[in-house]
């Protein structure tokens, strides 16, 4: 399995669902060799065995540079693109490479490219019967690992997973040609929503044929209660966690936060998370007179994940696209209920919430008004959304990937 990511050194969902997802195929019989680009020793993942990347990419690397301490440094303050965001933008700081590699020029792509080689690497020594690469950064490591199986004249199939297209995000063209040629090599894809797999076929000219639906899960968990914070003692509080980017639509959060503000005045509204939206969004905020009223927080660790859910009366997700959605199953599982967009494929599983057009501030403003007045409202559809998500476990997911896997490699075989 090719990953970008795994917890705890994560930037988002796409970490979290790997974790969940390969526990759950473990569960089911099936051993994984996962590879990260970077593997930090301090991370232990027992259920599977992880491979690094880095320390098979190349020769130039300057291993005495990159050691767990530096690299970490970097990956907790977000801004090496192992655990930020892909690549390297142009132009950018290229300080922050220099704790991977000196002598090799840092370019947009180059950490995607020096994955894919010390992916291939892996693959020459290890046995595997399926590849399975999350997004367009793993999908050329996963076309080099299937011509390595190749030239032992093996057929492996290569299943690309999607859990988040360029259509989505509208980071760059580049990208998008990435994705596609990925999509169009693979022999299965796997799409995390009917509403990613419509865009995939829309979008990416792909055959529905070609494409199965699996749903993300969530653990299984009892979740610990926190004692309230002192912040509740005088206000309602409404929260956003999530990439600060386009696609998460923070700008539609503010003027929510503006709206409701405006006809409640106990409630204070806070946004947690970074990105390349952040300056901007403090700037609106400080614009629509928030600023006494809506509280910016950089990305918190996951220990503090359940806490800030639990001092939320209402969790808003305003995304203008959001494949699927993690997150409004973590609010529900922490009891509380969850207003969120229409263009969200987790719509598609969780009834009990108030799905609203990302643009209808209107509409969405009063939907969490109605909720942090009526109490006995908000805790029935908690309590619904919760029998809700029993569901909704990794080990479902996973007992539909393996089937996918078996019919892959049976396709493979008889190719």
């Amino acid at each position: 399995m090719l990953g970008w990511e795994l917890p705890p050194y994560h930037s988002g969902g796409l970490g979290r669902a790997c974790e969940g997802m390969t526990k759950g195929i473990v569960r089911c019989g099936t051993a994984i060799s996962f590879v990260l680009p970077k593997n930090f020793h301090g991370a232990r993942y027992d259920w599977m065995s992880v491979y690094d990347a880095s320390e098979h990419a190349s020769a130039k690397l300057d291993q005495s540079v990159m050691d767990d301490q530096v690299c970490l440094e970097f990956a907790m303050r977000h801004r090496c693109s192992l655990t930020q965001g892909y690549f390297v933008h142009p132009g950018g700081d290229n300080t922050v490479c220099k704790a991977c590699f000196c002598d090799i020029e840092a370019g947009e792509f180059t950490h995607v490219d020096l994955y894919s080689k010390g992916a291939a690497e892996i693959a020459k020594h290890a046995q595997f019967e399926a590849i399975h690469a999350h997004d367009w950064m793993t999908f050329p490591a996963a076309i080099m690992a299937r011509n390595v199986a190749a030239r032992r004249r093996k057929r492996v199939p290569f299943i690309a997973h999607v859990h988040s297209t360029e259509i989505d995000r509208h980071d760059g063209s580049h990208i998008y040609d990435m994705e596609k040629s990925g999509m169009q090599a693979a022999d299965h894809i796997i799409a995390v929503s009917h509403y990613t797999k419509s865009v995939i076929t829309k979008y990416y000219g792909i055959d529905p044929a070609k494409i199965s639906v699996v749903h993300n899960g969530i653990e299984q968990r009892s979740v610990q209660r926190h004692p309230k914070h002192p912040l509740k003692r005088r206000y309602k509080l409404v929260l956003f966690i999530g990439r600060i980017t386009y696609q998460k639509g923070p700008d539609y959060y503010i003027r929510l936060a503006k709206r409701v503000t405006d006809q409640y005045s106990n409630v204070k509204f806070l946004m947690i998370g970074s990105g390349d939206m952040q300056a901007s969004m403090v700037e609106l905020a400080a614009r629509e007179g928030l600023t006494e009223k809506l509280l910016f927080s950089s990305w918190i660790s996951d220990d503090a994940m359940d806490l800030a859910y639990q001092m939320a009366d209402v969790f808003v997700m305003p995304s203008v696209s959001e494949p699927f959605g993690i997150v409004p199953l973590e609010a529900i599982q922490n009891g509380t209920p969850v207003v969120i967009s229409k263009n969200a494929g987790v719509t598609e599983v969780i009834r009990s919430c108030i799905a609203v057009d990302f643009w209808d501030i209107e509409k969405m403003a009063s939907a969490i008004v109605t909720l942090l007045k009526n109490e006995p409202y908000a805790k029935n559809m908690v309590k619904k959304a919760q029998e809700e998500i029993k569901g909704l476990t990794w080990d479902v997911a996973a007992s539909k990937l393996v089937s996918i896997y078996s019919e892959a490699i049976q396709g493979a075989s008889n190719a």
